[in-house]
C-alpha cells in the first residue's frame, strides 16, 4: 500500500457516495468488477492510467485531484424554486450571501413535460454558475410536479447527477417552503400560488390537504382567482350581472376587449391564466362586490384546508404561515382569514422568495456531504 493509492482510494470512495452508490451499483455503471472497486477504495492497488481517465471523466474531476487531492470543498449553495408561472435559480457562498440569480420560464413536468423541465435547469445552471466549478455547489431543486410522481423525481434526479455536484437532491416546491417558513416545527403552511396545496407538520411528519390540481381544487390558487374573474367579466359582457370594473380591468391588461382573449385563455395555460389574479385585488380596492364575493370564496376555501391541518396539530400550537405569489396581499387577506378563523390562529404571510427555502436545504447536503467526507 502507498500513500498515492490510500488517496486515490479515499477520493473514489467520497465521489461514489456522493453520487448514491454502492460499490455493486458502481461496478456495473463502469464495467468493473466490484471486488475491483473495493480493492481501489482500500488503496491496495492504483488503477492503470486508463482507467484513472475513465473514473475522471465519469465523475467529472481533474485527473490531478483524483489521485493527488482531496473532493473539492463545497464553497456555494445553490437553490432551485420552480413551478407553474416561472423557475427561480438563486446561487449563493456557503454564508448564504447572494451571488447570482435568474428567473426563467414555468417546470412544472406536468405542465410543460419533461425535456422542457431540463432544458429550464441547464439554462438556469450554466448561467448562475457561470465559471464556477460545480463540483464545488451544493444544490436542491424543489419542483412543482417534481415530488408528486415518483417517475418524475428519479427522472430529474437523474438529470441532475450529470452535472457533477458537490451534493445534490431534489423534490417537490412544497419542501422549499415547508424549511422555509418552519424549519423543523410544528405549523401548518399554505402555499398560494398558481396552484394551492397545504401541509400540516408536526413531530416531523407532514400531512397535505388539497394540491390535487387545478381540475380539482376549487379555490385559494391564482388560477381559481382568475377563472372566477374572468366568468364574472364576461358575465358582465354577457348583459347578465357580472363585474364591469373586472372587465374593464381586463381590457386595460390585454389591450383589447376580454372576448377578443379566449382563445389564448384557453390554449396558453393555467400559469398565463393565473398571471390575471392580481385584477380581483384591483377590482377589490376599488370596492367591487364580485371581487370581494371571489376573494371570499377562496379564502373560506383556504381556511378549511387550514382547519384540516391543524387537527393534525397538538393542540397548543397555532402556527399557520401562508406562502406564494398571492400571499403578498395580506392587507386584504387578513380581513377574511379573520372572518372565516376566528383569532384561534397565530397566521403570519411570507413574502421571501421560496427559492430561499431551496438554498436552506442545500446547506443542509453540504453539511451531510462534508460528515460523510470525514
Amino acid at each position: 500500500m502507498n500513500d498515492k493509492a490510500m488517496t486515490f482510494g479515499s477520493n473514489l470512495k467520497a465521489l461514489r457516495k456522493k453520487r448514491g452508490y454502492t460499490r455493486a451499483q458502481l461496478a456495473e455503471t463502469l464495467c468493473y468488477s466490484e471486488k475491483t472497486i473495493e480493492k481501489w477504495e482500500f488503496g491496495n492497488t492504483l488503477p492503470a492510467i486508463e482507467n484513472l481517465c475513465r473514473l475522471a471523466d465519469f465523475f467529472g474531476v481533474t485527473l490531478d485531484s483524483l489521485v493527488y487531492s482531496t473532493i473539492p470543498k463545497i464553497k456555494y449553495l445553490l437553490g432551485i424554486d420552480g413551478g407553474g408561472s416561472k423557475t427561480e435559480f438563486l446561487l449563493t457562498d456557503t454564508d448564504k450571501n447572494e451571488i447570482a440569480r435568474v428567473v426563467l420560464g414555468p417546470s412544472n413536468p406536468g405542465d410543460v413535460g419533461m425535456e422542457n423541465v431540463k432544458n429550464i435547469l441547464e439554462q438556469g445552471i450554466h448561467t448562475v454558475c457561470n465559471g464556477i466549478r460545480l463540483c464545488e455547489v451544493s444544490l436542491f431543486a424543489g419542483l412543482a410536479g417534481g415530488g408528486i410522481s415518483g417517475d418524475n423525481r428519479r427522472l430529474i434526479n437523474g438529470y441532475l447527477s450529470c452535472f457533477n455536484f458537490g451534493a445534490f437532491s431534489n423534490g417537490s416546491d412544497a419542501e422549499n417552503v415547508l424549511e422555509m417558513s418552519l424549519g423543523g416545527e410544528d405549523g401548518v403552511v399554505v402555499i398560494m400560488g398558481t396552484g394551492v396545496i397545504a401541509f400540516a407538520q408536526s413531530n416531523g411528519k407532514r400531512h397535505r390537504i388539497g394540491g390535487w390540481g387545478y381540475h380539482i381544487d376549487k379555490g385559494g390558487s391564482g388560477y381559481n382567482f382568475a377563472t372566477e374573474a374572468i366568468y364574472s367579466a364576461l358575465k358582465y359582457t354577457d348583459g347578465r350581472n357580472g363585474s364591469a370594473i373586472l372587465n374593464e380591468l381586463f381590457e386595460k391588461e390585454l389591450g383589447k376587449p376580454l372576448t377578443e382573449a379566449i382563445h389564448d385563455i384557453h390554449t396558453r395555460g393555467r400559469g398565463y391564466i393565473a398571471s390575471f389574479a392580481p385584477l380581483v385585488f384591483e377590482a377589490y380596492a376599488k370596492g367591487d362586490k364580485y371581487a370581494e364575493l371571489i376573494i371570499d370564496a377562496n379564502i373560506r376555501e383556504v381556511s378549511e384546508m387550514i382547519l384540516a391541518g391543524k387537527k393534525q396539530l397538538p393542540h397548543s400550537c397555532r402556527k399557520v404561515v401562508i406562502c406564494g405569489g398571492l400571499c403578498n396581499r395580506p392587507d386584504i387577506f387578513e380581513h377574511f382569514f379573520k372572518y372565516h378563523l376566528g383569532s384561534e390562529l397565530d397566521i403570519s404571510f411570507n413574502n421571501d422568495p421560496v427559492v430561499n427555502g431551496a438554498v436552506m436545504l442545500a446547506g443542509k447536503l453540504k453539511n451531510e456531504a462534508e460528515n460523510i467526507n470525514k
